[in-house]
């Protein structure tokens, strides 16, 4: 098993994943900026994704022995959008994606503008996924760690 999260956050979603992931594995965890760990620690790495790419992720595996990569991002889970992430970040280990969400008062003028720009377009019809680029809304919960979880406990 792993010995040491590291996580890359913007808006808390990824941290308080990692916190829990820490908390169940009875492991370290520290952030990407903060990272106490050697070239040869097994890591878990969890970052949120920005434009489909899973940020951090190129310098940590050049710097670090990473065993499971874990993104968060606010679009629901589907087999497809995971598929897409793992060829946009080209992702050989083993791949998880949890859904985290959106909290504007944590971004920047910049990244709001984006992701409502980019809202409108992904969403179309869909007044859910809309209402969730206009309003922010938190997904995060322990529950959504179960694959994971059980995953890294049997490795």
């Amino acid at each position: 098993m792993a010995k040491v999260i590291i996580y890359k956050s913007k808006t808390g979603h990824t941290k308080r994943y990692a916190k829990m992931l820490s908390e169940e594995l009875n492991i370290p965890c520290y952030s990407y900026k903060d990272a106490k760990a050697s070239e040869n620690d097994e890591i878990i790495f969890l970052s949120y994704i920005y434009a489909s790419k899973i940020m951090g992720l190129s310098k940590i595996l050049k710097k670090y022995n990473v065993k499971v990569v874990i993104a968060v991002g606010a679009l629901a889970y589907s087999k497809d959008y995971v598929e897409t992430l793992k060829n946009a970040n080209n992702i050989s280990l083993p791949f998880f994606y949890l859904r985290g969400g959106i909290d504007y008062s944590k971004l920047n003028f910049f990244f709001r503008k984006f992701l409502s720009i980019i809202g409108k377009d992904i969403a179309k019809d869909d007044k859910e996924l809309l209402n969730l680029f206009k309003n922010g809304k938190d997904f995060v919960t322990k529950n959504n760690l179960e694959p994971c979880i059980n995953y890294l406990k049997n490795i």
